[in-house]
């Protein structure tokens, strides 16, 4: 499992990087009325969030 981890981090982050060269230099981001912008490689955070997922799906229906 842990191998599978590394497998989804790695392929998550790799498709995220590639993607980030498409994107304009800012993107909006609208959480709130004033509509922030930020930097578009703050997307790269978000690269372990399938793995987090999975790994806690995995994990609930293995027990």
């Amino acid at each position: 499992m842990k191998k599978k981890c590394i497998i989804i981090t790695f392929v998550t982050f790799v498709v995220l990087a590639a993607l980030t060269f498409l994107l304009p230099q800012e993107i909006p981001l609208h959480f709130g009325v004033s509509g922030s912008v930020v930097n578009k490689y703050f997307i790269l955070l978000f690269t372990p969030v399938p793995t987090i997922l999975y790994w806690a799906i995995v994990k609930k229906y293995k027990n």
